[in-house]
């Protein structure tokens, strides 16, 4: 009997009531539902940029982060050479692998905009005092709706801080690359407010910049658009936004007959 009464009031400290296992039952299920939406994302994130790694991670502290680690490196890196300033698709070009006998730094931020190259201009590429700069900006400021006046205003702003503190240096201007503005699913909406007559005009205003400024302007749009003015699939990653690792082979074909004729000027 006393044995029974033992095991009885065990039982009412060890039972669990169907109301709270039903809460446990739940809140467990929601537990495995989060993380197989995390696993699910992570999964379609690295088919898709899994060759670039998680270099293009845009939140502002990563992209501020960056533009430190540049300033740093550059305090200590040896002065010269050629300097590639820009977005994602700078960030994503593997400069030692298609300049093997260049002294190339990369100082592109992917999601980075002109007002942001603006400000950490002087001390990612001034810093470094190169021989050559090599500049491509725009596109994330006509996605994320800034008017393509503004941009023109920054890019001017920029070309002009070079002139002034880099007067001997030759600058490359790269036109802002098509992407596709006919994205769906789950990238639907990378093309923000960009289209490509946007970046036909902004493509327009640059190279009239470039002329004013007596800076070497390199169109990179026809290079990959089709005729409706979209980037090529066959060039272009699932986003419709970043090129293929071997899309860069195209790049570094026009960009290197013009990058050794400024190291010779």
């Amino acid at each position: 009997m006393e044995k029974e009464v033992m095991e009885n009031d065990m039982k009412k400290h060890t039972d669990t009531p169907p109301a709270r296992r039903a809460l446990k039952d739940g809140g467990l299920k929601a537990v495995i539902s989060v993380l197989a939406v995390v696993i699910l994302l992570i999964t379609a994130f690295g088919a898709v940029y899994g060759v670039y790694g998680w270099a293009f991670i845009t939140t502002q502290p990563v992209k501020e982060y960056k533009a430190e680690m540049y300033a740093k490196a550059s305090k200590d890196a040896p002065q010269g050479g050629v300097v590639f300033l820009g977005d994602s698709l700078t960030e994503m070009y593997d400069l030692s692998e298609h300049y093997p006998d260049l002294r190339a730094y990369n100082r592109g931020i992917s999601g980075d905009t002109t007002d942001h190259m603006l400000e950490r201009l002087e001390s990612n590429v001034i810093a470094l005092s190169p021989d050559v700069v090599v500049f491509l900006g725009g596109c994330n400021d006509i996605r994320h709706g800034v008017p393509v006046s503004e941009v023109i205003e920054n890019i001017s702003k920029i070309l002009g801080a070079l002139k002034t503190k880099l007067p001997d240096t030759p600058v490359i201007v790269q036109s802002l690359y098509p992407i596709n503005t006919n994205s769906s699913g789950i990238f639907k909406n990378t093309p923000g407010q960009a289209t490509a007559e946007k970046l036909q005009d902004a493509n327009e205003q640059i190279a009239a910049l470039c002329e004013q400024n007596g800076v070497t302007f390199v169109d990179m749009f026809s290079v990959f658009a089709d005729e409706s003015g979209n980037i090529k699939l066959e060039y272009v990653l699932p986003d419709g936004l970043h090129l293929k690792p071997a899309s860069y082979n195209l790049v570094t074909a026009k960009l290197t007959p013009l990058i050794k004729d400024a190291l010779r000027a």
